[in-house]
């Protein structure tokens, strides 16, 4: 479900998009794939049983792409946060160098959002980052969602650090390099 159709829906059933940002605001950290209370009563608002609608996983998915987005920064956020001019930072995101995390806004503009985490732990200058960035597909090539997923969520191997938070903390980046070979593959 594209983000016009929960906006035509929303509209439907008389929710607003503060509402649906009321639900993101509660999305789990890291990004899950369960629903928190007020998801699940702002799907119920639009007539979506998220227990038992074959759409829950689709309007989960795009709650969650909304969320990734509403954290990230644009590429002139990440350019005054580094002290760079934005063509640098937009050299960064694409290419065999590549060495930020970013993807493209899918509101038909070509916006580049870049997720926060990644500045946040001090990743954007690591040159692991930048290993373990060339190792996984680009974020537009695969899913936003899942690839910050893949780096944001508690491992147990990993002792409940997410891969992102272990690799800042000085875990063997080519661990997680051997780790993103099966990215995208089921658990």
């Amino acid at each position: 479900m594209s983000a016009t159709e929960v906006q035509r829906l929303a509209e439907e059933k008389g929710l607003t998009w503060d509402d649906l940002a009321e639900a993101l605001r509660a999305l789990p950290e890291p990004l899950g794939t369960r629903l928190s209370a007020t998801e699940a009563d702002v799907l119920r608002r639009l007539g979506i049983d998220p227990t038992e609608s074959s759409r829950a996983p689709q309007l989960i998915g795009v709650l969650q792409r909304r969320r990734i987005e509403a954290s990230s920064l644009t590429v002139a956020e990440a350019a005054d946060l580094l002290e760079r001019d934005a063509s640098r930072v937009r050299q960064r995101l694409t290419g065999p160098n590549r060495s930020l995390l970013g993807f493209h806004r899918r509101s038909g503009q070509r916006d580049w959002l870049l997720p926060e985490f990644q500045f946040a732990l001090g990743l954007h200058d690591l040159d692991g980052w930048a290993r373990l960035l060339r190792a996984l597909p680009q974020a537009d090539d695969s899913s936003p969602v899942a690839l910050v997923s893949w780096l944001t969520n508690p491992r147990a191997h990993l002792g409940g650090r997410s891969r992102a938070k272990a690799l800042a903390e000085g875990y063997d980046v080519d661990r997680l390099i051997a780790e993103a070979a099966s990215f995208g593959m089921p658990a």
